[in-house]
């Protein structure tokens, strides 16, 4: 198998474990929206901190908008004629017994069909939901809503929560996307792409390396050879060292001469 396919695969494999995580990433994004929440119930107290000149709070009540999420008119979702007018009847008094919750019986937000509808704002300091820039002094708040259950979300908590579990989600699914095709294609590079046989070309090398060596050897051996025979003619065998001749000459020379032996008679 082919080492920059594995290669690939790998990088594939791991891509796709990055997707995994963003997946577990926007589910616990969108388990954290449940933070966001202020208050749940009917006809109580609520006790609120930190809005008096900057967020807003969404109440939301079971129903379903009139139109669904299919249809939305003037970039809204609205609430059926009788949620509309129940809702009206709810209050939110504050400490100093003025009223703080504002029906919004048209919502340009929440068009989903989820089984909760928004049906007002509260602390919309910003304008955001409705023409009334009123924010909420830190205090203790008391409910009407005859009766009706209702939760109260931290805008914009909500918001950012939701955004961030969205994105998270849509780059999960992208990161998962493109691991899958990278890892099938560092799978077919691995399959496909054969690599470099390199044995024949270390044989090849072998091969010559070892002639140039039995060459170089056998010239050796031969000039070893060519010098060992001269050696041996310049040494004289000890059979031409010592001979009977050698001696009388020498003895000629030094005046020494032997007597013949006497006539027989």
């Amino acid at each position: 198998m082919n080492k920059v396919g594995l290669g690939i695969a790998v990088v594939g494999i791991v891509i796709c474990l990055i997707g995994a995580g963003l997946f577990v990433v926007s589910g616990e994004g969108f388990g954290s929206l449940e933070e966001s929440r202020q208050y749940e119930g009917s006809d109580g107290e609520m006790k609120l901190e930190g809005y008096a000149g900057g967020g807003w709070l969404i109440v939301t009540m079971e129903g379903n908008y009139s139109n669904g999420k299919n249809v939305v008119i003037d970039g809204g979702a609205s609430l059926k004629q009788e949620d509309c007018d129940l809702v009206k009847n709810f209050t939110l008094t504050g400490e100093d017994s003025q009223e703080y919750f504002i029906p919004t019986c048209d919502n340009r937000d929440d068009t989903t069909e989820d089984g909760w509808i928004h049906i007002g704002v509260i602390c919309d300091s910003d304008g955001k939901y409705s023409n009334q820039t009123k924010g909420c002094p830190d205090g203790t708040y008391t409910w009407d809503t005859n009766g009706t259950l209702i939760n109260v979300w931290d805008g914009e908590e909500l918001e950012e929560g939701f955004i961030g579990a969205l994105l998270a989600l849509g780059s999960g699914f992208f990161a998962c996307c493109c691991g899958v095709v990278v890892l099938i294609i560092g799978i077919v590079l691995a399959f496909v792409l054969q690599e470099e046989d390199t044995s024949q070309y270390y044989q090849s090398n072998t091969g010559t390396g070892s002639s140039t060596n039995s060459g170089a050897k056998g010239w050796d051996e031969q000039t070893d050879y060519i010098h060992r025979e001269k050696k041996e003619e310049e040494v004289p065998e000890k059979s031409e060292i010592a001979t009977p001749e050698d001696k009388n000459e020498e003895k000629k020379r030094s005046g020494e001469y032997e007597l013949p032996p006497p006539p027989e008679l």
